[in-house]
């Protein structure tokens, strides 16, 4: 038979296959696998450490990996915390075990089975994996699985800690927003000059009349990348010697919130013969704090300030040939 005789979805009293089911979820989720939410199936020890580990509640996504079983996924959950025994380790040395979360098909075993116990999904400890297991697939199992966490315990060790479990845990489909504002100037906004020397600098340029760029943070981010670029920076001739740094920020400067790239540093040199233009760029990967997400219009800009200069005069301008621009990528990951 070329094709499966029921395809997904007909009405009118057919029967549709577990195969096609599964097929039918891989093309919905582009054949991924891992985490359905941010804190699916965390690993960590008990609220009182001993031998056992707690694995969190969770949905998570399985490819099927059985021969004959491809372009099809799994769909697996557990609705409560459940608890998983850690042999201990003896004398003879350390010992690296793999808790995964794993799938028993037995149309695909054979054998006799009864469908109202068979536990065909269930998290698992693998004892004795090699110490630097990421995958459940870097283990070459007959089954299909994906790798949780990976527990090291030293010799003669029983009593599970925080810092024995390695999570290996991996969102399925991460979410990402990204959000691109750039602003070429104009002769209307004037020459913008960095002249602040407090340590929270100034807007560069200011928000209210220039760029007035608002962003609203996801409820689900984790994370957050920016990249902030100043193009076109004029360095005039003849100018003092002075230095500084330019960042990029998102919240309030003065609320006490919000969230700041790495400083990166300008530094010009005395007696610059003839005027010049420079790039400038600064950026972080940053975790977005908890009272920041789903926090809404919040003021995204560049900023600047200067260390140390001669004189005012001759510090770097933002004019009409030149242009800034923030790259904000919020996204999320597993926690």
């Amino acid at each position: 038979m070329a094709m499966e005789r029921v395809p997904y979805l007909v009405g009118g009293g057919f029967e549709h296959s577990a195969e096609v089911m599964r097929a039918a979820l891989a093309a919905a989720t582009s054949g991924a696998e891992g985490l359905v939410n941010a804190g699916d199936f965390k690993v960590t020890p008990t609220a009182v450490p001993g031998t056992n580990v707690a694995v969190a509640p969770g949905n998570a996504l399985i490819r099927n990996s059985y021969g004959g079983g491809g372009a099809q996924t799994y769909a697996v959950r557990a609705p409560s915390q459940t608890q998983l025994p850690i042999q201990a380790t003896g004398s003879a040395g350390a010992r690296t075990d793999l808790v995964v979360a794993r799938v028993d098909d037995p149309t695909y075993g054979g054998g006799a089975f009864d469908p109202a116990t068979f536990e065909a999904a269930k998290l698992e400890v693998i004892r004795g994996v090699p110490a630097n297991t990421r995958t459940a697939a870097q283990l070459g199992l007959s089954y299909p699985a994906i790798a949780l966490a990976r527990i090291t315990l030293p010799a003669s060790t029983g009593t599970v800690t925080a810092g024995m479990i390695t999570d290996l845990r991996a969102l399925a489909q991460p979410r990402k927003e990204r959000h691109l504002y750039v602003h070429p100037m104009t002769q209307a906004d004037g020459i913008v000059r960095i002249v602040n020397r407090r340590d929270i600098g100034d807007w560069w340029p200011n928000p209210d009349t220039i760029t007035g760029w608002r962003i609203d943070v996801p409820e689900w981010a984790q994370r957050v990348r920016i990249i902030g670029q100043a193009g076109g920076v004029l360095i005039r001739r003849g100018s003092a010697n002075a230095w500084g740094r330019v960042w990029a920020r998102i919240g309030s400067q003065y609320d006490g919130t919000g969230i700041d790239t790495q400083e990166t540093s300008w530094d010009l040199a005395s007696g610059t013969v003839g005027n010049a233009r420079e790039s400038w760029m600064t950026g972080a990967d940053r975790a977005v704090p908890a009272g920041l997400r789903g926090a809404t219009n919040q003021m995204l800009s560049m900023r600047g300030r200067v260390i140390s200069s001669d004189n005012d005069d001759s510090l770097p301008v933002l004019d009409s040939l030149s242009v800034v621009s923030l790259d904000v990528e919020f996204y999320e990951t597993a926690v």
